[in-house]
This record gives C-alpha cells, structure tokens and sequence, in this order.
C-alpha cells in the first residue's frame, strides 16, 4: 500500500539516483588547422613563409563561432495521475463502459472513450526497499508522448525509481533531481522551483502535473517573466493526460507561439480550466 506524501502524491520517497546528462564532444577547427604539416612557398621578398602559419594568423583573427541557442521544447511530466491512471474501480469492472450509470452522472463525460486514453497496459515496479506498485496506462498515449519533437523530463516524486519507469514504458526519458531523497527536503515546493529555474533558457516549455498546475504557480511563472512561452496541463488523475489536452501538447511543441505566453489547460472538480497569464 502506497505511502500518502505531505504533497498529497502517492509514492513515497527512496534510496535517490542520479541524474543522467548527454555530452557530444569533437574535433575543434583549430585542432584541424594544427594537425597538418604546412608546405613553403617564396614571399614576394624572396624570403619563405609558411602557409600553416598565415593560416594559424588566420584562425587567430577569426571571431569565434556563434552556436545558436537550443529552443528545442521541454516537456516537465509528472507520472500519477499524468501517465499512470486511477480510474473508477466500477467503470474498470465494466470494460471501461460507462451505460449502467445514471443519466447525467458527471463520470460519463469524462470516461468517454472520444477523451479517455482507456489503459491497455498494467504491471508491477518495483520501488526499491518500499516495494513494489502496480501502474496503469495507455500505450497509446506513451506512444504519442514518445514521438513528441522534444526533450522529455521526469518531475516527479518518482524521482528515485525513474528507470523502473523508463523500463516499463520502454522511453529513456532524464530525471530532474528537485528533493532530496534520504530526507525529503523540498518535496513542498521543490517542483515549482525546478520549472521556475527553467524558464530564462529560452526553450519553451510544458509543464503536466494533475496537483501542482495551480493558479497560484501560474502567477508565479507570470511573475518570472518566462523567456519563452509556457503551457502547464493538470489532467484529471483518473484517467491521466485526456485526448484533448494531448492534441493542445503536441500542437504547441511543434508550433510554440512567439510571444512567452502563459496558458494553463486543467482540470478541477470534473470541469476543464483554460487560464491565460
């Protein structure tokens, strides 16, 4: 049975990992300019210059490269409640139909299969010494997830155990460490913090959470003055990240607005919120 956080998330903390980083070295130009062996020509003085060593004085006027900034978009992803499911036991028991409820019961709307990712996919990982939890999700929304043109980041209180995650959902998605572990320190507000650091490097960013996309962390991202536009999604928890709210993710990813607006799309209480900051 899973521990109940201070933040109301549902896996408790464990032995801590560290985060994966991807660094690309190679040749510079003037190690190429250095590797060869010049030749001798005359000079119009009769004397003899090296053609290395113009091209040294060259390479030594030329202004550095400029290498332009990454805006690739950064997708901030929570786990449960976003990708892991907590439907109604009873919809689940009736093959995710919802005909035996009662005419105008609000669970309708929400586990029509034209919005709900219905989970294909369920099985146990393990949380180290906690033990082990079963998850449930849709494939096809992990595949949609997968295909995004983005770099994808767990922010989540499964910080931990994200390669149990990246395993079972078959992605290799990095891990942003935002509390520590062993003594839980920041686990309150650690993770507004995280995508707060993020907003001055230029990269749009989406921000899915189902508890922390509150109007009150959309004030402060506001207040930050965001480099690049920003969209948080907070689904609803039992069925995770909704056909609609994909369609809007995947349609700011490959076309992010110019201007750094702040949009938040949630869900509270059953009722869907669009939030412009």
């Amino acid at each position: 049975m899973a521990e109940q956080t201070a933040n109301g998330e549902r896996i408790p903390t464990g032995d801590g990992q560290a985060a994966t980083g991807k660094h690309a070295g190679g040749v510079g130009h003037s190690d190429v300019l250095h590797s060869g062996v010049g030749h001798v020509t005359n000079d119009n003085h009769g004397g003899v210059a090296s053609s290395s060593g113009r091209q040294d004085a060259t390479a030594a006027q030329r202004p550095a490269p400029r290498h332009a900034p990454d805006v690739t978009p950064l997708v901030l992803i929570d786990f449960d409640g976003v990708i892991n499911q907590f439907p109604d036991d009873k919809v689940r028991c009736r093959q995710n139909s919802t005909d035996w409820m009662k005419p105008g019961d609000p669970r309708i709307a929400l586990y029509e299969h034209a919005r709900w990712f219905v989970p294909d996919s369920k099985r146990y990982v393990s949380a180290g010494r906690l033990g082990s939890y079963r998850i449930l999700w849709s494939s096809e929304l992990v595949d949609r997830l997968r295909t995004l043109p983005a770099q994808i980041m767990w922010l989540s209180t499964w910080q931990p155990f994200t390669n149990a995650l990246n395993m079972a959902l078959d992605v290799d998605w990095d891990t942003i460490n935002w509390y520590d572990p062993y003594t839980g320190e920041g686990r309150l507000t650690g993770k507004r913090r995280a995508v707060l650091s993020h907003l001055k490097t230029g990269r749009p960013i989406v921000w899915i959470d189902d508890e922390e996309t509150t109007y009150d962390a959309g004030l402060d991202i506001t207040d930050a003055a965001p480099a690049a536009p920003v969209l948080a999604v907070g689904p609803d928890s039992r069925i995770g990240i909704s056909r609609q709210q994909m369609d809007g993710i995947e349609r700011f990813v490959a076309a992010p607005p110019a201007e750094p607006a702040v949009r938040f799309d949630v869900v509270q209480d059953a009722h869907e919120g669009h939030w412009g900051f």
